[in-house]
């Protein structure tokens, strides 16, 4: 494989990159993987983005609120109700309390969020997708069979979120893609009989071959050419063609291989 060749393969695994980093970055995944695709080194800028957070994620706000939890009446107050309910609802409070910051809020953050509790939500974004499916469904937009499995599919990945939503996987994953496409030993192998590369390979044979400074040699045209045997396993490769040269026409022979490493050929007939 050539270099070339590799964009492809680096777009991919950088736009499936793209995709993950930018959901936890909260930017567009559908934007960059696209972007991402197209020209790979996009993924160091995505890299280097900052994240989208709500007020209430920040690191800034994080020290404050574990302060706020400790010392403040009305919101330690607040954390305890909410903590039969679990460690998410107090989450959510945090968040909702950092959009607004104000004492005043609190009845009603604390009275919305019992009330998403007692409807079924559980704050891990469920709750808001299955509504989405029920409405599909009283519009008629999805059968019932339909519901039946995107419902089913919604808790299976629910269930396995934890699991398999993290880099600890992927990022192997694509490490080891990369290593089985990047081409080994600094050959990415033997150009055609009829490939540019063959054909320089063999005019520098010609035109720097040892003749004690008694013929200059030069390779006008190099026409009729035929592979005669090519061994994939020894990166070898035989050739014949029709050679106009600044002294005549001449019918050579040329052999392409891989030694230490490096392209060699060796021409003869001329």
């Amino acid at each position: 494989m050539s270099y070339t060749g590799l964009f492809l393969p680096l777009g991919v695994l950088a736009s499936v990159a793209a995709w993950n980093l930018a959901r936890h970055k909260g930017l567009d995944p559908y934007r960059w993987s696209v972007v991402c695709l197209l020209f790979f080194p996009a993924l160091l800028a995505l890299a280097l983005a900052k994240k989208r957070q709500r007020m209430g994620d920040t690191p800034a706000f994080r020290e404050q609120w574990a302060t706020l939890a400790a010392y403040d009446a009305d919101i330690r107050a607040a954390v305890e109700q909410l903590s039969t309910l679990g460690p998410a609802a107090v989450d959510q409070f945090r968040l909702s309390y950092a959009d607004v910051q104000t004492k005043e809020a609190i009845p009603l953050i604390l009275a919305d969020l019992e009330a998403r509790w007692a409807a079924g939500d559980r704050f891990d974004g469920l709750y808001a997708r299955t509504a989405q499916l029920d409405e599909l469904r009283r519009q008629g937009q999805l059968t019932e069979r339909d519901y039946e499995d995107q419902k089913r599919q919604l808790a299976k990945r629910s269930r396995s979120k934890a699991l398999w939503s993290g880099w600890w996987w992927k990022a192997p994953l694509l490490l080891a893609v990369l290593w089985l496409i990047w081409p080994r030993n600094g050959v990415v192998g033997l150009p055609t009989c009829e490939a540019e590369a063959s054909r320089e390979l063999v005019r520098r044979a010609i035109e720097d071959a040892d003749d004690r400074g008694q013929v200059h040699r030069r390779l006008l045209a190099l026409d009729q050419i035929r592979e005669l045997s090519f061994n994939s396993e020894q990166q070898d490769r035989t050739c014949v063609g029709s050679a106009v040269l600044n002294s005549g026409e001449r019918r050579i022979l040329w052999r392409i291989y891989v030694r230490d490493n490096r392209i060699l050929t060796s021409v003869s007939g001329f």
